[in-house]
């Protein structure tokens, strides 16, 4: 694995806001070209550097997706990783949750990171090396009132994380997991009242939550080659909150 030597252009989904966005500035930091796509610019639009290239799109879109991919290409001759944040989070108690919820939940946080997926291979085959970090979540494991729908996508991601690093792993691919624990994004925020966040942070082990810079570095050690002998794992960043 020559990711960090070389630094293959990384592609960010979710990239406009939240981890996505923190991991696009750690990755620009550390000298990566970085890809970055979105539905909306949020806060890349103020952002202007040689190595940044925005494409506004839905994960949900897959002729976008790929022609995304080409473009990429176009660019940079070479895509070595991929992260996949893009995601939705909507409360909603499962008996008043529709069909067309439960839907859109499954169609963005779990068939986008299909599509996304199955668009970025070929180009890492083709490299011959890749490192893929799908975000899931701690709620996959832990269940959330109001949160059926969206736990269900982030378990769904962890399945089939361990089956595509099983499939591409003599392709020397990796695939790995990022499982936050309550993070400082616009998601949580749009579900619940900042002091009740917060206060989550004070039953968590390490007596906070956590910020989109910390599941960032997590993205990143597993984007780099001190993680090149891991593959189909989990990193759960989440202060302990799982422990009890």
């Amino acid at each position: 694995m020559k990711l960090d030597r070389e630094k293959r252009t990384v592609i960010v989904t979710g990239a406009g806001s939240g981890i996505g966005y923190a991991l696009t500035l750690r990755l620009l930091e550390e000298g990566y070209p970085v890809s970055a796509w979105d539905i909306a610019a949020g806060g890349l639009a103020s952002i202007t550097h040689h190595r940044l290239s925005f494409y506004k799109l839905d994960v949900r879109d897959k002729r976008s997706i790929e022609q995304a991919v080409r473009q990429t290409l176009n660019v940079s001759g070479a895509i070595g990783g991929l992260v996949a944040c893009a995601a939705i989070y909507k409360a909603k108690p499962f008996l008043a949750l529709s069909e067309s919820e439960w839907d859109q939940a499954f169609d963005i946080n779990l068939k986008g990171f299909l599509l996304v997926c199955q668009a970025v291979l070929p180009a890492m085959r083709e490299l011959g090396f890749g490192s893929i970090v799908l975000f899931s979540s701690m709620i996959a494991r832990s269940g959330a009132v109001s949160g059926a729908h969206y736990a269900a996508t982030k378990g769904g991601i962890l399945g089939l994380a361990r089956s595509l690093a099983l499939e591409v792993a003599r392709e020397n691919i990796r695939v790995n997991v990022v499982s936050p624990g309550i993070t400082d994004t616009p998601q949580p925020r749009g579900n619940m009242r900042e002091e009740d966040m917060y206060a989550k942070g004070n039953g968590i082990p390490l007596k906070r939550i956590g910020s989109p810079e910390d599941m960032a570095e997590g993205a990143l050690f597993l984007l780099r080659e001190e993680s090149s002998f891991m593959t189909g794992q989990d990193l759960r960043i989440n202060g302990g909150a799982l422990l009890f």
